[in-house]
């Protein structure tokens, strides 16, 4: 009669309970993509499911701010502007969340449409080199541009054209070539957390 050992018992550790379930799990894209909508807002990249940051207060007024000068020029100039809108991006392909996004009048702009412009606002949590990462990300896969703003620092870095993370002066205006008239100061833009 053969004696059985016993197992060893894995302890498999506990996910704080503001943690998805499916963040850092590895699946297909039709798997990722049958998954319900919830928040925290979730994002598939290279093949593994990753959770976004939950934005703050000062997270979502730059946003905000953002959001509120594309629409205002959008008015003018047609196009689209939407937060937390997800493209899918790359061959394989991923799907991302840009904080906010622009389609121009000449890009298509529905479910899963790659967005004329890309903009990224830095959560405490997340460094500024995972966020370039990203923002070359869209770059290399068809965004035309990417602006990347760090409400702490002050600071908006732009990838456009031969631009890759080209730091604006304090004085600088985030602009874009393939938004024609648009333009916000960063003094504006960050006056909006001042108030």
């Amino acid at each position: 009669m053969a004696v059985r050992q016993p197992h060893a018992r894995i302890e498999v550790p506990r996910r704080p309970t503001w943690q998805s379930r499916y963040h850092g799990v590895r699946m297909t894209p039709e798997q990722f993509l049958a998954l319900p909508e919830e928040k925290p807002y979730l994002e598939y990249v290279h093949g593994m499911v990753l959770q976004k940051p939950m934005p703050k207060l000062v997270h979502g007024q730059i946003a905000a701010e953002v959001t509120f000068a594309l629409r205002l020029y959008q008015a003018d100039h047609a196009g689209h502007a939407a937060v937390e809108v997800r493209a899918a991006v790359g061959a394989v392909p991923n799907y991302r969340l840009p904080d906010v996004s622009f389609w121009a009048p000449d890009r298509r702009f529905a479910d899963d449409s790659l967005p004329t412009l890309a903009v990224e606002v830095r959560s405490p949590s997340q460094t500024m080199a995972e966020l370039r990462e990203k923002c070359r990300f869209f770059r290399a896969n068809g965004v035309d541009a990417c602006w990347l703003i760090d409400p702490d620092a002050r600071t908006a870095e732009i990838f456009e054209g031969e631009q890759d993370g080209v730091a604006l002066a304090p004085d600088g205006t985030l602009t874009a070539i393939k938004l024609p008239g648009f333009g916000l100061s960063l003094e504006a833009l960050f006056a909006v957390i001042d108030s």
